[in-house]
């Protein structure tokens, strides 16, 4: 709780600085400011906007969680019917990216279910995605496979970007964010309480969530148990 309060307190007051600070100088110099300048400007307000609006959405899903048992109301749910509903939704806010999905091959009729919340797993799906989207560095297309065993489903999600920082990557769940390098430092778009949510809903799913660098990139992965 005392990480994600930092991350939120860190998240909530740069952006609103930002739309405070681009507003104001629009209305103080709008007359002096070419078209150009007034149109970045708003551009920033609404970069900022969009951002408040992003992290708005994952406090809501918090508090689907129940207070008491830490635990979801789940319901028996197809694995890839919930996927393809957080990439629809993450390429309506990233029209560019590209990402490439994988699944288990299997009969047309088999069809992989697992109980949960499909509200807040895509939660999970679209924060790890517009996390790689914005702070990897790279052009390269997202790679989101999922797999399974006897006991679990996977879903794993990688880029091929500038990797994590070896000194963040046992606690990049609990508030810390993650940089290497000048990419990362955009200040508010830090990672911190998007994985601390990532987390806190996995954990109430009884699953397992873990990041490691590849040789190119990064991956992050969560398991959901059937």
């Amino acid at each position: 709780r005392a990480n994600l309060l930092r991350a939120v307190s860190h998240d909530l007051r740069t952006p609103l600085t930002g739309i405070i600070g681009n507003s104001s100088t629009y209305l103080e110099m709008e007359h002096r400011l070419s078209n150009g300048e007034k149109r970045a400007l708003m551009e920033y307000i609404n970069n900022d906007a969009n951002w408040l609006l992003n992290m708005v959405e994952n406090l809501l899903s918090v508090t689907r969680i129940d207070n008491d048992t830490a635990s979801v109301s789940k319901s028996l749910e197809p694995v890839d019917e919930v996927v393809a509903a957080a990439v629809i939704q993450f390429k309506k806010r990233f029209p560019e990216a590209e990402v490439h999905v994988t699944v288990p091959e299997s009969e047309p009729d088999d069809v992989m279910m697992v109980m949960m919340d499909a509200m807040l797993i895509q939660q999970v799906i679209l924060n790890i995605l517009q996390n790689a989207q914005l702070h990897s560095g790279s052009t390269k297309p997202l790679e989101l496979t999922i797999d399974e065993d006897e006991d679990n489903v996977m879903v794993s999600i990688r880029d091929y970007g500038v990797g994590i920082d070896g000194d963040r990557i046992n606690d990049i769940f609990d508030g810390a964010g993650f940089k290497k390098g000048e990419s990362y430092t955009d200040g508010y778009k830090g990672m911190g309480i998007g994985l601390s949510i990532c987390k806190t809903i996995i954990m109430a799913h009884n699953g397992q969530i873990s990041a490691r660098n590849c040789e190119e990139g990064a991956e992050f992965s969560f398991s959901l148990p059937k």
